[in-house]
């Protein structure tokens, strides 16, 4: 039995979305293919600038609004923390 998800992206769907805005974010033309979940998104050249960048774009093609008590450092850490963290607002809209 298939079963369709009626809740928005898949985690996959919404981690390719971020690997894009994130590229774009950084004007860096490496392979999406490596960044993965464990990737320090400061090793790949995030810097405040950029990831303000990047939040925008990914509140307009998720449809949610950031608020500052959302951010917190462990988000920028990791790539993983910030597709679990998009994921979590994605589900709650």
């Amino acid at each position: 039995m298939t079963t369709h998800n009626t809740h928005g992206p898949g985690r996959e769907e919404i981690s390719a979305t971020i690997r894009s805005c994130l590229l774009s974010a950084i004007g860096s033309t490496m392979a999406a293919a490596l960044i993965a979940d464990d990737t320090n998104l400061f090793d790949v050249g995030v810097d405040s600038m950029n990831m303000t960048d990047l939040l925008l774009q990914l509140e307009q093609r998720f449809g949610f609004t950031l608020a500052p008590e959302d951010l917190s450092a462990d988000l920028f850490l990791r790539f993983g923390n910030l597709v679990s963290f998009v994921e979590s607002h994605v589900r709650r809209n």
